[in-house]
Parts: structure tokens; C-alpha cells; sequence
């Protein structure tokens, strides 16, 4: 198979599976909302806190140096789940008895317990480590993603039927033990690679080279994205956060998922072309521009409909998320087109500017954060998020050319229409919205006129961009030989 072949289904199953899980998600998350107050929220977005900063040790970058190695791959590979299994298990102690001290921290002690339970999902998610990024570096996204998707529509029905059942913030707790469990237990009926516990001292050595830089990113990246919930969480309270994390979270959705989607598929690719750098070059800019085709119209869509969504969705119990979520949503822009940034950081051997870029942005938090609190309170915190992610988009900009050498025009002539297109199509759809307020039910009407904006903003670059039809007609011819090959293989199998 063809390597352009190989990344194309890699994104495709992927997105495909991306969009449903994270679709179900989103469901789970509304109904939820409607069944528990924001205080239960803002507990469990406390315990992640803590979680998170323990996870950031968890692989040690062993995960990304495994996908990034040519060599030795099956005494990396059981070098790594030794490695991530003792750490996740030391991890857990550490969060054990540390709950106490969290709880005081965030002046909550029912945290305690949250923390003790939902901890044990470090442990668990540790067996599926080195399976998910042997996936990743074959390219096989199928057989990664399927697992991911099961796990994430089954753990969330088991939140809500929780939910209904009056379990309160347990619901939420439960609900992501499982998700982590099954997709623990269902990846190794996945990927044929199994253990022999065998460890390997000299690649050991040569995957934290690799992994260092890594780890260090990584625990600025926490960081960054988590002192503002422990900036709030400490100065304010659970039900603030709560709706602070409702806000982020949907503000984010094009950054986490779209991150997700290309960081996954994007850096075992990047990583297979990291010497011939008229590739690297192309494979950038077109995964950059199919990032920003999307990231685009459902921030600008999203920042648009934010008042309404919130009410109409959510309720009025989280009314002060509405100003937070139009912020964030800049934010979450930036950082779904930066991922593509960070990779050709890491295939072109430089994780270390990676790291300096989150250092410099985690002083300028930092320093910021207690006086936006006390000036403007959650939208103080949003405001400054975004505005410093900018910033960061910029620098990561600058840095990504030095390495691609490429005209600044190219970049004016992929980002200038979509943002004109995008903010264009949201402002008609939300002014459709209101024209048929009255005469549609808002549970109707909203996703009808934001899926007209969608769809108008798609018909235009479709039409602007010769490269987008090209794109789009390959897309389309890949998934139909897929499906093809798919009914062949199942009607093979039925003789």
C-alpha cells in the first residue's frame, strides 16, 4: 500500500471513529448536565488535575520514542510496557495517599475519595500503552480506533443509566473506569504483538534520550492547561469550575479532537518521511490545511451560537459559561492548527523547542493568572487563555518555517479564505436561527441552521480550492475501495 494510501485510511478511521465516540460523548455530556449540578463537575475536574500531573510520568516519552525508532522495535517495545506498567503502579500509591493533601489544596475534602477511585484508571490504561503505539506506528488506525470507540459508547451508557440512578458525581467516575477497562481489555484482541518481559538497560537508555524532551513538553503542557482549573478550583469554587470546565471542553472540541485525530496519524507519518524534506514539506501543509477546513467553520460556528447553545442545551443553571466558551473558543483554534506544528517539531528532531515554547507560555500564565481572576473572574482566565494561545500559535509558527523554509504566502493562502468563508456562513446560520426561532423548536432549528452554515461554508471551498475537490474525489474513492475490499473479505469468509 501506497504511503500517501496508508495516512488517507490512517485519518479516515480515525476521524470516522473520532466523530462517533466523541458525537456519543457529547450526548453523554448533555444529558448528564441536565442530571447533575456543576459542583459534581467541578469535583471531578479537581481529580483530574491531580491525575493528569501523575500521568505526565506514566511513559516517560517512551510511548513517542517507541513510534519514532527504526530499529530494535521488539526490545523497545517490551522494554516499554515494563517500563509504563511499574510507573502507573508506583503512580497509584503516589495518588493514594496524596488525596488528603489534593483535597486540602482544592478545600474540598469529598475529593478524597474521587481522587482514591478514579485514580485507579492509571493502572488500568497502562496495559493498553504500548499496544496503542505499536498500532500507531504501523499506521494501523483501524484496529486502534475500534477498541477506542467501543469503550467510549459503552463506558457513557453506564455513566447516564448512573446518572438516572441518583449517583451523582459517581456516575462520572464510574462511567470513565470503564471506558478505560474495555479498551484495556479490547485492544489486545487488536494488535498481535504480545510481552516477553524482557529489559533491555541500552534501549532503555536510547528511548529516554528521546523520551526526556518529551516528558518535559509534556509537563508543560499539563501545566498550562490545567493551572487555570487550579487557579480557580482554589480561589473560587466547584460549581465555578465546573461550569469553566464545561466551557473549555466544548470550546476545545476542535483542538482535542482534531489534535487527536492528526497527532495520532500525523507523527508516525512525519516521523516515516523525517529525511526527504520536500515530503515532510508537502505532507505538512496538506495535513495543516484539511486541519483548518474543519477546525475552522466549527469554531467559528461554535463562538456564534455559544448564548443560545448554553441555554437551550445546558439550561440556564449554566448561563456563565457562555462568555467563558466564546473565549476558549479562540483558544481551541489555535491549538488545533498548532498540533501540526508540534509534530514537524518531533519527526524533525527538535522536541526540545516544544519544550521552550510551553516553558515561555507557562511563565506568562502564570504570572497573569491571580490577577485576571481578580479582574474579570472565569471570563478573566478565558480571556488570557486565549489570548496568550495566540501568541503561542505565532512563535510555533515561526519556528515550524525555519525547519520547512517555506513563503509566508503559503500559509495567507490556506488560512485567509476559510477564516472570511467561515465567519461569513456562521453569521447567516445563526441569523437563519433566529428567523426560525419562532416557527421550529430550538432542539430542531439550532443544528439545522449550524448544519447549513457547515454545509454552505463545505460547498464554497469546494468550490474556491481545485486542491480541496481533488482531495475530497480521492477521499471518497479511497472509502468506497475500503468498503469494497470489506464485503469481499466478509463474503470470503461466508463460503
Amino acid at each position: 500500500m501506497s504511503f500517501r494510501r496508508e495516512v488517507g485510511l490512517g485519518l479516515f478511521w480515525v476521524a470516522l471513529a473520532t466523530i462517533a465516540s466523541k458525537g456519543f460523548s457529547l450526548l453523554r455530556q448533555l444529558i448528564l448536565a441536565r442530571l447533575l449540578v456543576p459542583a459534581d463537575f467541578g469535583l471531578v475536574t479537581s481529580a483530574y488535575v491531580a491525575i493528569g500531573a501523575l500521568q505526565l510520568f506514566q511513559e516517560l516519552g517512551f510511548s513517542s520514542a517507541l513510534i519514532y525508532r527504526k530499529s530494535d522495535i521488539e526490545e523497545a517495545a517490551n522494554t516499554t510496557f515494563i517500563v509504563v506498567m511499574v510507573s502507573s503502579v508506583i503512580l497509584y500509591g503516589v495518588a493514594w495517599f496524596s488525596a488528603p493533601l489534593v483535597a486540602a489544596l482544592f478545600k474540598n475534602e469529598a475529593l478524597v475519595q474521587v481522587l482514591r477511585v478514579l485514580s485507579i484508571s492509571i493502572v488500568i490504561s497502562a496495559v493498553s500503552q504500548v499496544p496503542m503505539s505499536l498500532l500507531a506506528k504501523g499506521l494501523g488506525f483501524k484496529n486502534q480506533v475500534i477498541p477506542e470507540m467501543i469503550a467510549i459508547i459503552l463506558g457513557s451508557v453506564l455513566s447516564v443509566a448512573l446518572a438516572v440512578m441518583g449517583w451523582g458525581v459517581w456516575a462520572i467516575v464510574h462511567g470513565q473506569i470503564a471506558t478505560a477497562l474495555l479498551n484495556s481489555v479490547l485492544v489486545w484482541f487488536f494488535c498481535p504483538w504480545r510481552p516477553s518481559f524482557v529489559f533491555a538497560r541500552r534501549v532503555a537508555k536510547e528511548l529516554w534520550d528521546y523520551g526526556k524532551h518529551m516528558v518535559g513538553f509534556q509537563i508543560m503542557v499539563f501545566l498550562i492547561t490545567n493551572i487555570d482549573n487550579a487557579f480557580i478550583g482554589r480561589f473560587m469554587n466547584s460549581a465555578v469550575l465546573g461550569v469553566y470546565g464545561l466551557a473549555y471542553n466544548l470550546s476545545n472540541l476542535p483542538a482535542t479532537h482534531l489534535s487527536r485525530i492528526v497527532g495520532q496519524v500525523m507523527f508516525p507519518a512525519f516521523s516515516k518521511v523525517q529525511e526527504d524534506a520536500n515530503r515532510l514539506n508537502n505532507v505538512f501543509f496538506k495535513s495543516v490545511k484539511f486541519v483548518s477546513l474543519v477546525a475552522f467553520p466549527v469554531s467559528l460556528i461554535t463562538l456564534v451560537f455559544a448564548k443560545d447553545f448554553i441555554v437551550v442545551a445546558y439550561g440556564s443553571k449554566w448561563y456563565l459559561a457562555v462568555l467563558p466558551l466564546q473565549l476558549l473558543t479562540i483558544y481551541g483554534l489555535a491549538r488545533s492548527i498548532a498540533v501540526n506544528m508540534g509534530n514537524v517539531f518531533k519527526a524533525g528532531g527538535k522536541p526540545n523547542w516544544l519544550l521552550y515554547i510551553a516553558t515561555l507560555r507557562l511563565v506568562v500564565m502564570a504570572a497573569l493568572l491571580y490577577p485576571a481572576i481578580r479582574w474579570q473572574g472565569i471570563n478573566g482566565v478565558a480571556g488570557l487563555s486565549a489570548i496568550v494561545a495566540v501568541a503561542d500559535f505565532g512563535l510555533s509558527l515561526y519556528l515550524t518555517n525555519r525547519i520547512l523554509q517555506a513563503p509566508w504566502r503559503r500559509y495567507m493562502r490556506i488560512f485567509l479564505p476559510m477564516l472570511v468563508v467561515s465567519t461569513g456562513t456562521a453569521i447567516l446560520g445563526h441569523q437563519l436561527y433566529r428567523w426560525t426561532e419562532g416557527l421550529i423548536h430550538p432542539f430542531l432549528s439550532m443544528p439545522l441552521t449550524g448544519g447549513i452554515a457547515l454545509v454552505l461554508y463545505l460547498g464554497i471551498m469546494y468550490l474556491y480550492d481545485p486542491e480541496v475537490r481533488l482531495v475530497a474525489a480521492q477521499a471518497w474513492g479511497g472509502v468506497l475501495r475500503e468498503f469494497r475490499r470489506m464485503r469481499m473479505a466478509h463474503g470470503q469468509s461466508q463460503v
